[in-house]
């Protein structure tokens, strides 16, 4: 209970620090972004793969609801199985992040759409999440991991999450 406080301690100072520092240079958060984009490559591919990117002591958070990896790898590989040809596709905007010796941060906006031809699946999930990383060995890894959902009416050409985060509908 202590380390999850700690993280939400952590994330809320530096999400405050953020916002006061303006968004943080494009190179400060490429290395974080870079294992967020191999996680989106294996997710479809060989979900098994996905422990590799996240710390032995990682909190993902979907929503109000704690997600367990193990559980997210056996629904991927489930979905693996059901559907033909199936084809995920992740688009994320870095708002901010930042990274230090051993610990870094991202918030992003981030549209998450898998389709298939085995049926007329078209699911489609937009968020606003929040990473927190910790170094391991020299390796990037995914400690905290929060997303909170959009309204399917926020997902339109030319809109982002960026804008329904200042400007809250609900």
């Amino acid at each position: 209970m202590l380390k999850i406080k700690t993280l939400f301690t952590f994330l809320t100072g530096a999400g405050l620090i953020a916002l006061m520092a303006g968004p943080a240079v494009a190179g400060d958060t490429t290395a974080l972004a870079d294992v967020l984009k191999k996680i989106d490559g294996v997710v479809c591919k060989n979900p098994e793969k996905l422990p590799e990117f996240y710390t032995a002591e990682h909190v993902i958070l979907q929503d109000d609801k704690r997600a367990l990896l193990k559980h997210r790898v056996e629904d991927y590989r489930q979905m693996l199985s059901d559907f033909r040809e199936m084809k995920c596709e992740n688009t994320r905007k870095v708002f901010t992040g930042e990274t230090g010796d051993k610990v870094g941060y991202l918030v992003s906006d981030e549209l998450i759409s898998v389709t298939s031809k085995s049926t007329d699946t078209d699911e489609r999930q937009h968020s606003i999440c929040n990473y927190v990383f910790t170094k391991e060995g020299g390796a990037w890894k995914v400690a905290l991991e929060h997303c909170s959902s959009l309204p399917d009416y926020s997902i339109r050409p030319g809109e982002d999450a960026h804008y329904y985060y200042h400007n809250p509908v609900y």
